[in-house]
């Protein structure tokens, strides 16, 4: 690097020298001394390139000695340092697998919900409480004398004004892997009879939306508004159809759905399905008969030996056709068709009661003149149902027809034995949300919440309804028409205000004439007097 310095510093000389003239190259001392000087500064730089080079080194070598002189004390301590992060890196990887397994906890107006980590199970806990005051207007029929005591009246009592709870039922429900659904549903309020006191408690299967298999206790799939949920009907208490319909009974059935054309069907648990375009349930259960007992709450009427050997067949279809169709007017109409058909062994016939007041207006066991015995169904029974609703965004209306034979026989007489009983009940109903919510099969939920203080009031919604049921004209050939009237009619209408999605307020009158079940002073059929029932509600339901 020197020399080269050097001999570049010459040639720059020699070419400086020979672009000099000759007169001035004379002056050659004072080039020498300039040479002189360049050189004695480069020899400088040199040196101080030197003392570069050797600081590098020691550096370098420095470095190298300080790492070769570690204590051991702190070698542990660079080891432990190691040591701890590696755990804590360990610690955090079964951290973060433990929390992906932890079930995920969820509370809100659906009720509380725990669900596994990999949402193939979940359990939904849920409640519905509704409490009632019944007061009946008029001339409360509770204050008749009894058939028994005087010439005039009719035998049996109704009422008293009151106040009780309807519903305390704890639902529990949700699904186990994934496809496998469940539903208990205990209910608290009906202590009197323990077979009303699990309403629910089925298993079903749904592998395949098309073909589900449910099992145990259900509502089997006759009746529109019986399989309409208890918190969602626009009145208190159902129709007239449910009466002559089944409620709850042990059963087995096949139920499917499908959606329109490039839709896929829907998931739908349980007895019913309004979630696709079309659906069908078959199934068997033991059959209990006609569902006129006190709250419809259809406790099994049959002993043992009545449904040993003799199951009920039931079927139904309904259909959405204009889902997805954009016909957006037509969107919520539905229309189905159900019945059944069985043969019971002497089967245990049930009052019929009024929807409302509860108050009953067909007893078999208050024989005709002559009739002795047990009156029982015995022999080939079967119900036709057709039924159908339509909602459009506030507007809704439902309506079903249902026409329920059976063959009666009384033991202990032989002389009318074998009448075939054909008893019809219709309704038609009608509701409107004032507040502008949808009106849906699943009830109304409001768009704001009852927050007075914010000006919310939550939804109102009115609701009117008309409602017979007519008694076969040969059945008072075994029972006594001065004490069961041949025909129910009853007209209702109603206010439900939803304060929320879960808590609604409910207010009914209800208006019932009826034909015959009186007589006169001189023996002869008049016709009970009408009733009149004024009833609210308190109901919670998630």
């Amino acid at each position: 690097m020197k020399h080269f310095k050097r001999t570049a510093l010459a040639s720059v000389i020699n070419l400086a020298l020979l672009g000099i003239p000759d007169a001035q190259a004379a002056d050659s001392q004072a080039l020498e001394r300039r040479i002189h000087e360049l050189e004695s500064r480069l020899s400088k730089m040199d040196q101080l390139e030197a003392r570069l080079e050797k600081l590098d080194k020691a550096e370098l070598l420095a470095v190298k000695n300080e790492t070769a002189t570690v204590s051991p004390e702190v070698a542990k301590l660079k080891t432990k340092v190691n040591t701890l992060e590696r755990k804590l890196e360990v610690q955090d990887e079964v951290t973060t697998g433990a929390l992906k397994k932890l079930p995920i906890f969820d509370a809100g107006d659906n009720g509380f919900r725990i669900t596994s980590a990999d949402k193939k199970n979940q359990l939904r806990i849920g409640a519905t409480i509704q409490t009632d005051y019944r007061n009946f207007l008029g001339d409360n029929p509770a204050a008749w004398i009894p058939v028994s005591s005087s010439s005039q009246g009719w035998l049996g009592s109704v009422g008293p004004d009151s106040i009780f709870l309807r519903q305390a039922r704890i639902v529990l429900e949700g699904y186990i892997l994934k496809d496998i659904y469940f539903k208990i549903m205990p209910d608290f309020a009906q202590t009197s009879n323990t077979a009303n006191m699990l309403p629910d408690a089925y298993v079903d299967y749904a592998y395949a939306t098309q073909a589900s298999l449910l099992v145990g206790k259900f509502k089997p799939s006759i009746g529109l508004e019986r399989l309409q949920g208890d918190a969602n009907t626009a009145f208190l208490e159902r129709a007239f159809p449910t009466n002559l319909a089944p409620n709850r009974d042990m059963g087995i059935q096949v139920h499917g759905g499908f959606g329109m054309p490039g839709y896929k069907a829907e998931t739908a648990p349980g007895p019913i399905d309004n979630k696709n375009a079309f659906t069908y349930q078959v199934g068997i259960t033991d059959g209990t008969g006609d569902s006129g007992n006190p709250y419809g709450n259809g406790a099994p009427t049959n002993t043992a030996s009545s449904f040993a050997n003799n199951k009920e067949f039931d079927a139904r279809i309904f259909a959405q056709p204009f889902q997805h169709s954009g016909y957006d007017w037509l969107e919520g109409f539905g229309v189905g068709l159900s019945g059944s058909f069985s043969n019971p062994d002497h089967q245990t016939l049930q009052a019929q009661r009024t929807p409302l007041g509860q108050s009953q207006f067909i007893d078999y066991y208050q024989l005709k003149t002559g009739i002795s015995g047990t009156i029982t169904a015995n022999g080939n029974s079967n119900r036709i149902y057709p039924q159908a609703y339509w909602y459009k965004g506030p507007f809704g209306v439902m309506g079903e027809y249902v026409a329920s034979t059976q063959t009666l026989n009384a033991s202990g007489t032989s002389k009318v034995n074998n009448i075939t009983q054909t008893n019809t009940a219709a309704q038609a109903q009608v509701s409107y949300v004032i507040t502008g919510e949808d009106n849906t099969f699943e009830g109304v939920k409001p768009i704001r919440n009852f927050d007075p203080f914010k000006g919310s009031w939550g939804a109102l919604q009115l609701a009117a309804r008309w409602s017979e049921l007519n008694v076969d004209s040969d059945t008072f050939k075994m029972i006594d028409p001065t004490k069961s009237a041949s025909k129910a009619t009853a007209g209702t209408v109603g206010a439900n205000w939803f304060l929320n999605k879960n808590a609604l307020v409910r207010l009914d009158y209800e208006y019932v004439s009826f034909e015959g079940g009186a007589k006169t002073k001189t023996g002869s059929v008049a016709n009970r007097p009408s009733e009149q029932v004024l009833s609210t509600r308190f109901q919670l339901a998630f």
